[in-house]
């Protein structure tokens, strides 16, 4: 057997081989980075989901204690107003006491509830006066509002959008004419 040198051909394919690897490496670390990303998106997102449903039932659980039909604002829970349109104010909402996770990054939560009128009153100027009864059944709008106040906009009130999460509920409670 004649042995001859192999001029460096096995080096060449072996860097080559290298090469392929380390591309094929860069490639799947990238890909878990954009992965890790976008499951901490949405495990953010889940977290303000999960504060605006917690600020929602508050709302709920304070409407169904009342005896009374609510009045407007003084002490929560009380009327933002009447439902006669799809916008949304926070600016005067009340605060969800609970905290929803770690100090620096933990989301705020806010809620208000408005009076949907009698549908035969929408379409007219509502007060009201025009749309309370001394018992019967009553329509609450309750809008809940969940951010991180590091994330979020400046100016909240009005805002549903990036960082922020916003949920409505309409809920229906009977006063009977004995409660009041």
């Amino acid at each position: 057997m004649i042995r001859r040198p192999q001029r460096g051909s096995v080096l060449i394919v072996t860097l080559m081989l290298l090469l392929v690897v380390t591309a094929l490496a860069i490639t799947s670390v990238r890909d878990s980075a954009l992965e890790y990303q976008a499951m901490a998106r949405n495990l953010e997102q889940q977290r303000l989901l999960n504060a605006a449903e917690a600020g929602l039932r508050e709302a709920e659980r304070r409407i169904a204690k009342t005896a009374v039909p609510l009045r407007p604002c003084g002490a929560p829970p009380c009327l933002q107003g009447l439902a006669t349109n799809h916008a949304v104010d926070f600016s005067l909402a009340t605060a969800y006491p609970g905290t929803f996770g770690p100090a620096p990054t933990a989301a705020s939560v806010r809620w208000y509830i408005r009076l949907i009128p009698d549908t035969s009153q929408q379409p007219v100027e509502a007060a009201y006066d025009k749309a309370a009864r001394a018992f019967g059944t009553y329509y609450y709008e309750v809008n809940s509002q969940a951010f991180f106040t590091h994330l979020a906009p400046s100016n909240l009130n009005g805002s549903c959008a990036l960082a922020v999460v916003c949920l409505r509920a309409v809920v229906a409670r009977t006063y009977l004419e004995g409660q009041l």
